[in-house]
C-alpha cells in the first residue's frame, strides 16, 4: 500500500515522469535521426536544401524535418513529384548554381533517372537516405564521376553512417566511408563531413586519363601508321621527348608538340597518367542536330559521351561546343586568319605603265592630247584680236580729219607725214599640226623648235616644259627605276573584302578544316561570312566537302603548290606551317576575329578547378609561351639538319661557309625587264602603218597602192594553192600504189 501511494505521489510531482513512459523508443530513435541529418546538411555549409519526398505515405514524419531544417535557418524547398524535382534542378544548373538535395528513396530508382536526364554535375550532390542498415549490392549502382552521391544508413539506433563515391580520385564511383554520426555520443565525428574536392583530386595516385589526339602541329605531332609517311616531312621533328615512354599502337604513334609537353607537365604535377586514342575520324568534331538534341562527333563526341577524359589542341571555344562539353582556362589566345600564296610579280611587260596608277594614266593622255590644241589657241586667238582693233583705229582718224581743218581756220598748215602701219606677222601654215607635235615632242623630253615667237607662246611653252620634264618626267623615271630593280608584285589579298572579290572575280577557292570552329564560324556568320560560305558551297567541284580539308597542314602545303588556293583557320596554327615550308611563300591576312583556345573537359568534370589552378599558373609564368616557342626553336633545328651537308677542308679540318639556297637573288637588270618599250615600238610601228595607208587613201591624186598590194597578195595566194595541191596530189597516187602492192 506505501509503494502505491509513493507512485502516486510521483505522478503528481513529476509530471514529465508520466510522459517519459509514454514515450515511444523507436519515436525517439526517429527524432535522433532527424536530427542527426539537420546536422550533417548544415554542416555541409550549405544555404539552401532541396528536399524529395516521393512517397506521401511513408512513415517519417517530413514536417518534423522541415521544421528541424528551419530551426537550424536554412532555406528548404520540397518536391513530391519527381518531373518538378528534376525540373528544378536542371532550372539551377541552367543559372550555375550549387544544389545540395536530400532524396527520401532509395538509389536504384532515382540514379537512373539523373543520369538519363544529364545531371550528374559536379555543381550537383544527391543524398540519399531511406532508413536502410546497409549499403545496396555493390553492381546494382553505376556511380561514376562526375556523379556526386552520399549516402545515409542506420547500423544500429541514432547512428548515421555516411558513404561518398568521390573520396578517391579514380573515378569508379566506388562508396568509401568517409564519416559518421552518433546521437548517443558525439555527433559528427569530423568536420568537413565530406573531403574536399581539392584535395582529392590533388594526387591522382597514378590514374590513367583517355586522350583523343589529333596530328595538329604545333600542339600534336602525330605519325600514323596505317598511311605512306614522308620520311623527310617527319623526320623534322625529334621523335625522343624526354623520359616519356609512348606506347606503341598499330595505328599511330605521337612524337612530340606543344600540348604534348603541356599533358606531360600536368601528369606529373597531378600524378597521373594518360592514353592516347585515335578518335573517330581523326577530327575535333563538329555539332550534329537540333540546338535542343546537340550531339558531337570526333574527339568533342569522346568527350559528350564521357569515352574520354581530355582533349587538347587548337579546340577552339564556341558556344555550340559550351553545351556538349566545358573548358578549362584557355591556353592559347589566338585569332582567325587566312593564308594565301605569296603576292606573284606582275608582267614585265606592263612596266612601262606602272609608275602611275592606272585613275592617273586618262587624265595624263588628256592633258598631253589637249595641250597642243591649248598652244594653237594661245597664239591664234591675240592675232584675231589685233585685227579687229586696227580696223577701228583707222576709221576713227580719218573720220576727224574734216574737223581738223576747219580748225586751222583756213591758213594752210602742213601735216606730219603718217608712219606706215607695221605689217602683221603670217602665222605659219598647219599650225595646229605643229603646235601638237611640239607639246609631244616636250613631253618627250625631245628636241623642237617653237612653232610661233609670240611672249605668249613662250610663256605657255615653258610652263609646259616645266611640269614635262621636273614634275612628271622625273617623278617617272624615279619610280619606273625603283620598279625595274626591285620588280611589283600583286596586291596581297589580306581582309575578308579583298578575299571575297578574289573569290568572285579571279576563281579564288577556299578551304577550311574539317569539323573545325573555322568552318561552324563560317556555318553560323553572318554578313561577309555568309557570303563567304556559300560561295565556298558554290565551287565547282565533284563531291559537297570538296572544301574540306583533313588537318591545316595539308592546307598550307596545298596552297603552297596552288595559286589560287585559300585556307582559314587559327592564325597561330597557319604561322607553325608556314615556317616550315617557307614564309616566303605566303600571305598570311590580317587578324580577323578573337579567339581563345582551351583543354576540353566532359561535362561536369569534377577536377576542372583543379587544372584551372594550375593552367593559370603556367600561363601567368609565361611556361606556355616557352613551351610554344620552344616548338619553333625544334623547327629551326631540324630544318638545319636538312641544309647540304657542310664542305670540310682536309688541311684546316674546319667547316667551309654553307651556301644556303635563296628564293630571291639579287640579278642584274636584263632585256627581259624592258620588253614593254618594246611592245611600245611594235604598238608605234602598228599605227605608222595604218596612217600611212589612211593618208594614202585619202590623200590626193589618189594611188593604187592598195590595189597593187591585193593583186601582189592574190598571185602569193595562188602560188601557195598551187603548190598544196600538187604535194596533196602526189601523196593520194603514193597511198594508193601501197594499197595496190598490198592487195596483190
Amino acid at each position: 500500500m506505501r509503494k502505491i501511494c509513493a507512485l502516486c505521489c510521483l505522478l503528481i510531482l513529476f509530471p514529465g515522469f508520466y510522459a517519459f513512459l509514454e514515450e515511444d523508443p523507436e519515436e525517439n530513435s526517429e527524432t535522433e535521426l532527424m536530427i542527426g541529418l539537420v546536422e550533417i546538411v548544415k554542416s555541409l555549409d550549405i544555404k539552401s536544401l532541396v528536399i524529395f519526398f516521393p512517397d506521401e505515405n511513408s512513415t517519417y514524419d517530413i514536417n518534423k524535418f522541415i521544421i528541424k531544417v528551419h530551426e537550424r535557418q536554412l532555406k528548404s524547398a520540397i518536391f513530391f513529384n519527381s518531373d518538378d524535382f528534376f525540373s528544378h534542378i536542371e532550372s539551377c544548373m541552367g543559372d550555375s548554381l550549387e544544389t545540395t538535395s536530400l532524396i527520401f528513396s532509395e538509389p536504384s530508382e532515382i540514379v537512373p533517372e539523373i543520369q538519363y536526364r544529364v545531371l550528374d554535375h559536379r555543381l550537383n550532390l544527391f543524398i540519399f537516405y531511406w532508413g536502410s542498415h546497409s549499403l545496396p549490392r555493390k553492381n546494382s549502382l553505376n556511380l561514376k564521376e562526375p556523379l556526386k552521391v552520399v549516402i545515409l544508413t542506420t547500423p544500429r539506433p541514432n547512428v548515421l553512417r555516411i558513404y561518398y563515391n568521390q573520396a578517391t580520385p579514380d573515378g569508379k564511383g566506388i562508396l568509401v566511408l568517409v564519416n559518421w554520426y552518433d546521437g548517443n555520443s558525439l555527433g559528427l565525428f569530423r568536420f568537413p563531413v565530406l573531403p574536399e574536392i581539392a584535395h582529392v583530386y590533388s594526387d591522382f595516385d597514378g590514374r590513367v586519363l583517355i586522350i583523343p589526339v589529333i596530328h595538329s602541329p604545333p600542339w600534336h605531332f602525330v605519325v600514323y601508321q596505317n598511311e605512306t609517311i614522308d620520311n623527310e616531312t617527319y623526320s623534322t621533328f625529334p621523335v625522343e621527348y624526354g623520359n616519356m615512354e609512348y606506347e606503341e599502337t598499330p595505328l599511330f604513334k605521337v612524337v612530340g608538340g606543344r600540348d604534348d609537353n603541356l599533358l606531360k607537365l600536368l601528369a606529373k604535377k597531378m600524378n597521373f597518367t594518360f592514353k592516347y586514342i585515335d578518335p573517330p575520324e581523326r577530327t575535333q568534331g563538329s555539332a550534329i542536330g537540333s540546338s535542343d538534341n546537340l550531339t558531337f562527333s570526333g574527339g568533342l563526341g569522346l568527350l559528350q559521351r564521357r569515352e574520354a577524359n581530355l582533349l587538347l589542341g587548337d579546340i577552339a571555344i564556341t558556344s555550340e561546343r559550351s553545351k556538349a562539353v566545358e573548358f578549362s582556362f584557355f591556353t592559347l589566345v589566338d585569332s582567325g586568319a587566312f593564308v594565301t600564296h605569296a603576292p606573284r610579280r606582275l608582267s614585265e611587260a606592263l612596266a612601262l605603265v606602272r609608275p602611275f596608277r592606272m585613275n592617273v594614266w586618262p587624265a595624263l593622255i588628256l592633258t598631253v592630247i589637249a595641250s597642243g590644241p591649248v598652244l594653237y589657241l594661245v597664239i591664234i586667238v591675240p592675232q584675231w584680236w589685233r585685227k579687229s582693233t586696227r580696223k577701228v583705229k583707222e576709221n576713227n582718224f580719218f573720220h576727224h580729219i574734216d574737223y581738223i581743218d576747219e580748225m586751222n581756220y583756213g591758213v594752210p598748215r602742213r601735216l606730219r607725214p603718217l608712219r606706215p602701219i607695221a605689217k602683221r606677222r603670217k602665222l605659219p601654215q598647219n599650225l595646229l599640226e605643229r603646235c601638237i607635235w611640239f607639246t609631244i615632242n616636250l613631253f618627250l623630253k625631245q628636241s623642237a623648235c617653237l612653232p610661233y615667237g609670240g611672249n605668249r607662246a613662250r610663256f605657255v611653252s615653258l610652263i609646259l616644259w616645266l611640269s614635262a620634264t621636273y614634275i612628271l618626267g622625273d617623278f617617272y623615271s624615279a619610280q619606273l627605276t625603283s620598279q625595274l630593280a626591285r620588280p611589283a608584285r600583286e596586291a596581297p589579298i589580306n581582309d575578308l573584302y579583298r578575299l571575297e572579290a578574289a573569290m568572285k572575280w579571279k576563281g579564288y577557292e577556299l578551304y577550311v578544316e574539317r569539323q573545325s570552329a573555322s568552318l561552324a564560324i563560317l556555318e553560323n556568320g553572318t554578313e561577309i561570312f555568309h557570303r563567304l560560305h556559300s560561295m565556298m558551297m558554290a565551287q565547282n567541284r565533284k563531291s559537297n566537302e570538296s572544301y574540306l580539308i583533313s588537318s591545316i597542314e595539308e592546307g598550307v602545303y596545298m596552297v603552297m603548290m596552288s595559286d589560287r588556293k585559300v585556307v582559314l583557320g587559327g592564325r597561330e596554327t597557319l604561322f607553325f606551317n608556314m615556317k616550315r615550308y617557307g614564309v616566303k611563300k605566303f600571305q598570311l591576312s590580317e587578324k580577323l576575329y578573337t579567339r581563345y583556345s582551351a583543354v576540353a573537359v566532359p561535362n561536369g568534370c569534377p577536377f576542372l578547378d583543379i587544372l584551372n589552378n594550375i593552367l593559370i599558373r603556367l600561363f601567368e609564368s609565361g611556361i606556355l609561351d616557352r613551351m610554344t616557342n620552344k616548338e619553333y626553336e625544334k623547327m629551326f633545328e631540324s630544318t638545319k639538319i636538312k641544309t647540304p651537308k657542310q664542305e670540310i677542308d682536309k688541311t684546316s679540318q674546319k667547316p667551309a661557309k654553307i651556301h644556303f639556297e635563296e628564293e630571291h637573288i639579287l640579278k642584274p637588270v636584263s632585256l627581259k625587264l624592258l620588253q614593254g618599250a618594246f611592245y611600245t615600238l611594235l604598238i608605234g610601228y602598228i599605227l605608222s602603218g595604218i596612217v600611212l595607208l589612211l593618208e594614202c587613201e585619202w590623200k590626193k591624186p589618189r594611188r593604187n597602192y592598195i590595189k597593187y598590194l591585193i593583186k601582189f597578195l592574190q598571185k602569193i595566194w595562188c602560188y601557195i594553192k598551187n603548190i598544196s595541191l600538187k604535194c596533196i596530189t602526189f601523196i593520194g597516187s603514193e597511198l594508193q600504189d601501197c594499197f595496190n602492192e598490198e592487195d596483190d
